[in-house]
């Protein structure tokens, strides 16, 4: 085993603290919206370091790990192409803000209000389906990476019978996410995932200080130059070999962000959870200094491995570590571990045990999340609905913790049958797509449209997941199924001889394409087909139908002439001095790198950026600014993390029970059922 008792003491100290939070918080739930959605009470720095969205869990880790480790710094270089529309998305509050007025607690009560009721049985069904397949792996990663860095057997004999440690090591961290997810619902899921959230600040802001007085950054660099050419591992100008990381995986992935900014339910809790529309508008806002120190590691961990596997000064520390990764036969979970094996090897005695107990953490917590979000999906958006009957809140919130057990059964089911033989990333997108193909259209459409019509959603919908999920099958089927009866049907067609290892459409590509299609289909059938107008002040609950809790009493004087640069971003009277500061900190810090990044591509069209040249600026972005500023985000976000608990347990305990707030629709006056006798308002 790689752990020192001092490494197991403070794993347990962690996992003691986590459920010992999580039955400290049951006590605070006492209705159907406290366990959906804390009963949306939740302020901006809660929010930010509780959701475990922005770490993406243990999982993630490794999928970001071997994405690194695979294609370098040139996707970081491409990904700030979409600087200025991430920062006016993040900034606006772009989906984020509509929704939270909405007062839906699930997206596809949202759906019902805007679309139809058998629309939201139709999108309900689709989106948990979608959700509960995409989490089917995240037990079968994340138990990996516990097994392999905290050095398990693969087997264990119990009784004189050999075990496999794999399903243990499954079984047991998801029996804590479980219960997590079931005591207080989303109230003892944010406040653990808020403990995490502050320890993986902590712990990733030491690890990238050790890492950086660990290793040198010109070794790092020098491992990088040895990518074989076309496969450049820093310069993005000198990748077209690259299958799979490429420019091409970036700009759909941006297109994504933009298309399905909420159409991914897997954190629903946190999507309703804010306390004002505002408040889930700044969230966004200063999400983006959040993950400095961690987005840091993320690159710095997997450089660091590429350098020692591939310098021959790094020979003697590499050696045993190799040999530990080939005792693994299989190629994609020796590819998938190679760095967390790394990372486990080098760590000293003591801080091997906080990154272990962050990965098991981020397991726990993020597993709880989706548990949660898919368990309340199926029961909200589909059983409920179907059922078309109110229910007492022990009931609710029995079914809901039934729905949860279900899930949690079902991925680790999945986990132990599904052979994972693709990227990570690839799997995400691919299975994500089945819903997402088509639910950006729906959903922007439905709150920025008021044109946009229940035929377009179902067609959109629809079109969306046939296309994604027939990608599926053919990806899934082309090596062992489709490509050897189409080569025997066609022997002398070339192109199919030349792919019939791999389907040539990754699962990013297919994602794409049913994107773009249910888009299309969108607008086309609002305008062609029947003419139907919706009352966005009433979905939005404007002017008369306004909310006195969502109202947000301005801050210091705020003058805003009209059509300003801070108004078509997003401010208004609601934003303090201290929020203005923040917005336009964020604004031109990220406008300032993608001037950069513009400089670059202008500088490289003349005369190609030499080597020294991209050295030094991966070295000020990664190293230098990324130090500073993770240190200042740590103990900005502690600070403003912790008031927000406190005030959110003061909240929840003077909170007033509303027993009918259940996410049941009971106003339909703005659903599309009534076409076009719905009054036309203007948007606003």
């Amino acid at each position: 085993m790689n752990l020192h008792w001092i490494d197991w003491a403070i794993i347990a100290l962690t996992l003691v603290a986590l459920v010992a939070i999580a039955a400290y918080a049951t006590r605070y739930t006492k209705s159907v919206a406290d366990f959906l959605a804390a009963n949306r009470l939740a302020g901006r720095y809660m929010l930010t370091v509780a959701s475990p969205g922005l770490t993406g869990g243990a999982c993630a880790f490794v999928a970001a790990w071997e994405a690194t480790y695979s294609s370098g710094l040139p996707p970081l270089w491409w990904a700030m192409i979409a600087t200025p529309v991430g920062l006016i998305i993040g900034l606006s509050g772009f989906a984020t803000y509509r929704l939270r007025e909405t007062r839906a607690l699930t997206l596809a009560q949202f759906l019902e209000m805007r679309y139809s009721r058998s629309f939201r049985y139709f999108a309900g069904g689709l989106s948990w389906i979608s959700g509960v397949v995409n989490y089917g792996i995240f037990p079968l990663i994340n138990a990996r990476l516990i097994l392999y860095f905290f050095g398990f057997p693969e087997q264990l004999h119990l009784g004189g019978h050999p075990v496999q440690t794999l399903p243990l090591v499954m079984g047991s961290y998801l029996l804590i996410s479980f219960y997590i997810a079931c005591s207080g619902g989303q109230i003892s899921i944010m406040i653990s995932d808020f403990f995490q959230g502050v320890l993986v600040m902590i712990v990733f802001l030491v690890l990238m200080c050790f890492l950086m007085a660990r290793f040198q950054w010109n070794d790092l660099f020098a491992g990088l130059q040895l990518a074989p050419e076309g496969k450049s591992m820093f310069n993005p100008f000198q990748t077209g070999n690259v299958e799979d990381f490429n420019l091409a995986f970036v700009l759909i992935g941006i297109f994504s962000s933009i298309y399905n900014i909420k159409s991914w339910q897997g954190s629903s809790g946190y999507n309703s959870a804010a306390k004002t529309p505002h408040e889930a508008q700044m969230a966004g806002v200063i999400s983006q200094w959040r993950t400095v120190a961690q987005a840091l590691c993320m690159v710095l961990i997997p450089l660091a491995a590429y350098a020692v596997f591939h310098l021959p000064k790094f020979a003697e520390m590499a050696a045993p570590i190799q040999s530990q990764i080939a005792t693994i036969a299989d190629p994609q979970i020796r590819q998938q571990m190679t760095v967390p094996l790394f990372l486990a090897a080098i760590l000293p005695v003591g801080l091997i045990g906080f990154v272990a107990a962050v990965i098991l953490s981020a397991a726990i917590v993020f597993d709880s999340m989706y548990l949660h979000s898919w368990g309340s999906i199926f029961v909200q958006d589909v059983l409920l609905p179907i059922r078309n009957k109110p229910l007492d809140a022990t009931t609710h919130v029995r079914w809901l913790r039934i729905s949860i057990t279900g899930v949690a059964l079902f991925g680790f089911c999945f986990s132990m049958l599904f052979p994972l033989k693709d990227f990570i990333f690839m799997f995400f997108a691919l299975t994500g797509a089945i819903y997402m193909g088509g639910a950006g259209a729906v959903i922007l459409g439905g709150l920025y449209w008021k044109r946009g019509t229940t035929p377009a959603a179902w067609t959109a919908l629809i079109l969306g997941t046939v296309l994604a999920f027939g990608g599926m099958l053919i990806q899934t089927c082309w090596q062992s199924l489709i490509a050897p009866m189409a080569l025997h049907l066609w022997p002398d067609w070339q192109w199919l001889a030349a792919h019939q290892e791999k389907f040539p459409l990754n699962g990013q590509w297919i994602y794409f394409y049913a994107m773009l299609a249910s888009s299309l289909s969108y607008v086309l059938v609002s305008l062609l087909g029947p003419r139907q107008v919706c009352d966005m002040d009433m979905l939005l609950h404007r002017g008369k139908y306004a909310v006195r809790e969502d109202q947000v009493e301005a801050g210091d004087a705020l003058v805003v002439k009209r059509r300003t640069l801070g108004e078509i971003l997003g401010i208004s009277r609601e934003f303090t001095r201290f929020d203005r500061f923040v917005f336009w900190a964020s604004f031109w810090w990220s406008m300032a790198w993608w001037g950069i990044f513009l400089v670059g591509l202008l500088v490289n069209f003349y005369r190609p950026i030499t080597d020294a040249h991209w050295s030094f600026f991966w070295w000020l972005k990664i190293w230098f600014f990324s130090l500073i500023l993770g240190i200042v985000c740590t103990f900005w976000f502690l600070g403003g993390g912790i008031r927000d608990a406190f005030r959110l347990f003061r909240d929840l305990k003077a909170e007033k029970v509303n027993e009918k707030d259940d996410g049941t629709v009971t106003e339909h006056a703005i659903s599309s059922q009534e076409g076009p006798n719905v009054k036309a308002t203007p948007d606003k």
